[in-house]
């Protein structure tokens, strides 16, 4: 059969009808194959963000950075950029995906963050360094480091006077609180 018989016979149109309908889901499916490693990213540079967020609070909580208002407007920023690229994903490009392939995977994960990041954002309160001292972290320089080791070998050798007055004597918490019952009644 010469080529000019092949174009037009019914076989042969059927057999370039299936091979373009396999070509054309092929690549329809590669592309859904794409947007999965798309929103996979997403899911992983939300994870980043977060990650960032949460070391740079807890640096300005132990008070191993200072905090400054440049940095709380670049965190909320990146969010920010994070939620606009996500919600278009999440109203545009995915129920197409969903509605032609069924589940999509990191789908629901991306939802999960893109709840996460909404939450963070109407709840965003900058860091504050912690009232607590014990909590920050200190760090001492080599000369204060040398001074409270010295400080401490001189308590070793020169330990605190005893109060004035009597010892005061041991007894077991039961007896504490048998004589505490009995001055009380």
């Amino acid at each position: 059969m010469s080529m000019i018989d092949r174009r037009h016979s019914p076989v042969y149109r059927q057999l370039e009808a299936y091979d373009e309908v396999w070509k054309r889901d092929h690549a329809a499916a590669m592309a859904c194959r794409d947007w999965e490693d798309a929103l996979a990213i997403g899911v992983n540079m939300f994870h980043m963000l977060r990650e960032r967020e949460e070391s740079w609070r807890e640096q300005v909580f132990r008070g191993t950075r200072d905090y400054a208002e440049d940095d709380n407007r670049d965190h909320l920023a990146r969010f920010a950029a994070w939620q606009d690229t996500t919600a278009e994903v999440l109203t545009t490009i995915l129920p197409q995906l969903e509605a032609q392939f069924g589940k999509i995977e990191a789908a629901d994960e991306l939802r999960r963050c893109a709840d996460e990041v909404a939450r963070i954002l109407r709840e965003w309160q900058p860091p504050r360094l912690s009232m607590a001292v014990g909590l920050r972290e200190m760090t001492l320089s080599p000369e204060a480091a040398a001074e409270f080791k010295r400080i401490l070998e001189e308590a070793k050798t020169n330990p605190p006077p005893m109060p004035a007055g009597p010892i005061p004597q041991e007894i077991s918490a039961e007896e504490f609180l048998a004589r505490l019952a009995r001055r009380r009644s």
